[in-house]
């Protein structure tokens, strides 16, 4: 069967990986091939976690599922996975064209030409669009910005796992070539910019709303010198992200204002955003934007506002009082994880998820041991440290990246224990850490730092534990994908570097429920109220088997004595007569 006889607008829609199924089947195609093909579409589906019949045959659909797929977790070799995807492809191009790899179609005499004066890096990059062009007979002369679109289209419904990546590349080398190549195609292409401009500029508010929001973030930051009445400064100095974020936050209000039919002029102060009729109109605004659900995002932002009239604008405490109930209602007051990290904690109930994690540094410092390129070993050490000491010393992602040898790795006592010693100052609740790790930890850290971190940093003089490019730490952001990544390929488990902290707290609760205080005193709560208040409920599944066992064993005893607590007797049967 061709994919002629298949309407195309109907192909991304109707049809499902059954169908798909059914298509190969009835080719025209070697039978070798068939198989292949389907053994391909049954493996995306089993990835899935689905039957074929549930999976519709859309390829953008699929690139978008698929590339979340940890292959490990399905016990399927990386390279066994690049050939199925390869094949889900080329299966895909019986019912609905897909946009062709950089090595299917030859190039055209006239792009060939052209590519030959790039640099080999743009020649690669823009390797499949010329193939493209050239699939569909389209030459330098006759190419057009329309073409162009098409071919991001066709991006969009292939299997890569980045399109949108692949697409601004393609465009940045043409870019490159229209300034470089004498003849090149000059059809002025861009990247798409899909980001929301929604927010206002400084620029278009009057001069005194931003002087005034600039005199909050000095109070906030304490580069306000006066002192309150009573002598005492009146806020700890937040972070300079904190406080990009608040100054964000202002100027966001007052543009979801001026969204929602508010004259920017009229706009001069803090106290304008914070009257109360404008304080409904904005949070409006962006309870439209997500679809009238309320957020921890919206809420944050209500308070924010609600600090600004309490502390800068010193409104009465009557409109304290309607802003704190607005706020109540768009934060009822959550108590435990959110729902996301419930779910993601969830697999942790079994045991083999459990085992696959905490084994996972010995294995990742066992393959870069044996890694032929020196630098990917190295980085694979650099993953198996950092997963080894969220498994030990649950920090925060930001004093992870942070650590540095010389003034966080401690060495005490007369067996030298490491230790990760943080200072009050470095950590986010102002409560210092002091993490003694156990042998095999200090162990597998040493090595990383001895053996492995040199291939990773050229820079002397540089101490951090986990160098980045340049002096420093890695970008804090990056290093939590690469963690992530790192344990989703291996294992299949969706772990984030926070999540380390929730995980610890609940393998403590399940082998010993109810004991808060030393989740407390591990991740450094000033409270035990904050403690109880994220973790109460986390040790039911444990606490539903202890129930269990209790129950089977009592039904078990009562087995054993029979009704109303007598023992059963045990019949004896009676001996046939010899005989008989």
């Amino acid at each position: 069967m061709s994919s002629r006889n298949i309407p195309q607008t109907e192909c991304a829609s109707a049809l499902s990986l059954a169908d798909l199924l059914t298509i190969i089947g009835a080719s025209t195609l070697p039978e070798r091939k068939r198989q292949e093909l389907s053994s391909a579409v049954r493996t995306a589906s089993r990835a899935l976690g689905k039957s074929p019949d549930n999976v519709p045959a859309d390829a953008r659909l699929l690139a978008s599922r698929l590339k979340h797929v940890a292959p490990a977790a399905m016990g399927i070799s990386r390279g066994r996975w690049n050939n199925v995807r390869s094949l889900l492809r080329t299966a895909l191009t019986l019912i609905q064209p897909i946009s062709p790899g950089r090595h299917r179609n030859d190039v055209l005499p006239e792009w060939r030409a052209l590519s030959n004066q790039l640099s080999r890096s743009d020649k690669i990059a823009l390797s499949r669009v010329l193939r493209f062009c050239s699939a569909r007979g389209i030459s330098p002369n006759a190419v057009t910005k329309r073409a162009f679109d098409d071919y991001h289209l066709h991006l969009e419904r292939s299997l890569l796992k980045r399109p949108g990546e692949t697409f601004a590349m393609t465009v940045r080398a043409w870019q490159r070539a229209e300034v470089a190549i004498v003849g090149w195609p000059q059809i002025g292409v861009s990247i798409p910019d899909r980001r929301r401009h929604w927010v206002l500029k400084w620029d278009r508010f009057p001069q005194s709303l931003s002087r005034d929001c600039q005199k909050w973030c000095d109070r906030l930051a304490g580069r306000d010198l006066l002192e309150d009445e009573d002598g005492y400064a009146p806020f700890r100095p937040v972070r300079p992200a904190t406080l990009a974020h608040r100054e964000w936050q202002v100027r966001a209000f007052a543009s979801a204002l001026v969204r929602m039919g508010r004259d920017p002029a009229t706009l001069t102060s803090l106290s304008d955003l914070v009257e109360i009729d404008a304080f409904k109109t904005g949070l409006r605004f962006f309870l439209d934007r997500d679809g009238g659900k309320p957020t921890t995002a919206i809420a944050d932002l209500a308070s924010s506002l609600k600090a600004v009239a309490r502390h800068y604008v010193c409104v009465e405490p009557d409109r304290l009082r309607r802003m704190g109930k607005i706020i109540g209602r768009l934060s009822p007051g959550r108590r435990g994880l959110t729902e996301t990290n419930s779910t993601r904690l969830r697999p942790f109930n079994e045991q083999e998820n459990v085992a696959a994690l905490l084994t996972l540094p010995q294995e990742l410092m066992r393959q870069a041991r044996r890694h032929r390129n020196a630098r990917r070993g190295a980085v694979r050490a650099q993953m198996a440290t950092a997963i080894e000491i969220l498994l030990m010393a649950p920090i925060r992602k930001r004093n992870l990246v942070s650590l540095d040898i010389e003034r966080n790795l401690v060495r005490s006592g007369q067996n030298g224990a490491l230790h990760i010693v943080i200072s009050a100052e470095e950590v986010k609740n102002r409560e210092p850490l002091e993490h003694p790790l156990p042998p095999e930890s200090a162990d597998l850290i040493e090595t990383y730092i001895e053996k492995f971190r040199p291939h990773l940093t050229s820079t002397r003089n540089d101490t951090s534990l986990f160098p980045g490019i340049g002096r420093g730490p890695k970008n804090q952001s990056f290093f939590g994908t690469q963690i992530s990544q790192t344990i989703r390929a291996y294992t299949g488990l969706r772990v984030n570097p926070h999540l380390f902290r929730h995980l610890g707290a609940k393998l403590h609760l399940d082998a010993h429920p109810g004991d808060y205080e030393t989740v407390r005193r591990v991740l450094a709560h000033r409270s035990i109220q904050t403690t109880s208040d994220f973790y109460t409920g986390l040790e039911t599944s444990a606490a539903a088997r202890h129930f269990d066992k209790t129950i089977l064993n009592l039904r078990e005893e009562s087995s054993a004595k029979g009704p109303k607590g007598m023992k059963t007797k045990t019949r004896r049967t009676k001996k046939p007569e010899q005989g008989k």
